[in-house]
């Protein structure tokens, strides 16, 4: 039976803390071993104190949450650490709820501190209760300097005081984690509003809603409200506990900003502040982890992997990457540059800003090398294909159909471009709203090896 789990270690050289002195108050974040260092990111102050402090703790919280436990499951303490990104001058921490439904980031902006980056990377760091205690007492008065792992411990040699903590990474977790980013690539600005709207649509939600109520977010004058009825421009969402830190973090708010995909499967929801910002990413149901969504199925499908080393070689840590930019560097067309940041998405390597729609160099401090292995549709997909039971019934210009032998039941496909109909009760309930089931993927990757076979038939009778 395959594991459905990865054994991951964090390895910190002392507990994070937060430290006082007559010069002020110093959050001494402690970072996680990569390869064999510690690394060294970050040294300054956040101009901000209680806000910032607010921020971190608000990403501690999302990812120690487990917003939704299935029926006759029991729920278990997360002992899960945030994900630290330093580079171009902007730091980013990112979590995942333990449901899988909600991803969360804080974004740092050089208008929020004043500091320097000593190196770049990604990596875990430690958010340990007294910590989070103390980050809680911050108020706005207080001086705070922040500092992303310590010279200190570079320098140390034969270092007994290394704190190490082994979890098992559940691989639905690590594939939700992954997964959000191709939602967010595909989200548009639905709402954006100011900072009195904001504190009375926040203030104006249910406190303890039932967490398959579902709502829609419409306009309402200058604002929003919630309603029970759809429309058009509505934006979905349901577990409205998921927005609860967003109304405690409303008053210190600029703006608020809402995105949304085409299909309304998920939400970005943004608070602005000034040189600082959080975003949380939903489900529109809170039944439903990211992990189980599968939208970049189609993109792995076909996926020519040879120039993903270019790509991959071409990221220097760039807080916003430019497509036209990175396909100049690399000479790949832009629609090889864009499918490639998709791939490399699925497995950490970038994040994605919805704010600027741009991708971010990050690199996930977990072992994401087999992709497939993340992604069980497109293994047994490609395990039909090898097993012969994928037969093409016709093939032209206005369409394909073929027919699947899976579990000796027969299913039959139907393609027509981007359009993809299969009889299964998957695709039944589904309609690739929670991406293609996997005779849709095996007939796709049929047909181009068909279409491939055929060409060169043509060219061998010339």
């Amino acid at each position: 039976m395959a594991s459905t789990s990865i054994e991951h270690t964090y390895l910190y050289p002392f507990a994070s803390q937060l430290t006082e002195s007559a010069a002020g108050q110093k959050l001494l974040l402690a970072t996680s071993q990569n390869d064999s260092t510690f690394p060294y990111f970050f040294e300054g102050r956040l101009i901000k104190a209680r806000l910032s402090a607010q921020l971190l703790l608000g990403v501690a919280k999302v990812v120690s949450t487990r917003y939704y436990i299935p029926p006759n499951v029991v729920s278990k303490l997360i002992n899960r650490d945030p994900v630290v990104t330093a580079g171009a001058e902007m730091l980013r921490f990112e979590g995942f709820s333990a449901c899988c439904s909600s991803y969360i980031r804080a974004d740092f902006s050089p208008e929020s501190y004043n500091g320097q980056f000593v190196s770049n990377g990604t990596t875990n760091v430690d958010f340990n209760q007294p910590m989070q205690a103390a980050l809680a007492r911050v108020r706005d008065t207080d001086r705070l300097a922040v500092s992303v792992g310590t010279n200190e411990v570079l320098l140390q040699r034969g270092l007994e005081s290394v704190i190490e903590r082994k979890v098992d990474l559940p691989l639905r977790w690590l594939k939700g984690f992954v997964e959000v980013q191709s939602y967010q690539s595909a989200m548009e600005l639905r709402y954006d509003i100011g900072r009195i709207e904001a504190l009375q649509f926040l203030r104006s939600l249910p406190r303890n809603p039932s967490q398959r109520s579902s709502f829609f977010v419409v306009s309402s004058g200058n604002g929003l409200r919630l309603s029970q009825i759809d429309s058009s421009e509505a934006v979905a969402v349901s577990g409205l506990q998921r927005l609860q830190l967003l109304t405690d973090l409303s008053p210190f708010a600029d703006r608020l900003r809402i995105f949304t995909d085409a299909n309304r499967q998920s939400s970005e929801w943004q608070l602005q502040f000034g040189g600082t910002a959080l975003c949380i990413t939903l489900t529109a149901d809170v039944t439903r982890g990211f992990s189980g969504e599968g939208q970049v199925l189609s993109d792995l499908k076909d996926a020519d992997f040879s120039y993903l080393p270019r790509i991959r070689a071409a990221l220097k840590w760039q807080s916003k990457i430019n497509i036209d930019s990175l396909s100049e560097q690399t000479s790949l067309n832009t629609d090889k540059v864009r499918i490639g940041l998709a791939i490399m998405g699925s497995t950490g390597m970038v994040g994605f800003d919805v704010f600027n729609k741009s991708y971010f160099h990050r690199e996930l401090p977990f072992d994401l090398d087999n992709i497939e292995g993340m992604h069980p549709r497109l293994k047994n997909a490609r395990r039909l294909l090898e097993d012969g039971k994928v037969t093409v019934l016709s093939c032209t210009t206005n369409g394909a159909e073929l027919r699947i032998v899976s579990s000796d039941v027969t299913h039959h496909v139907k393609l027509n471009g981007e359009q993809a109909q299969c009889t299964c009760p998957w695709h039944g309930k589904y309609q690739g709203l929670r991406g293609p089931c996997k005779h849709i993927l095996a007939a796709r990757l049929k047909l181009a090896d068909h279409s491939t076979t055929s060409k060169k038939h043509e060219e061998h009778r010339e």
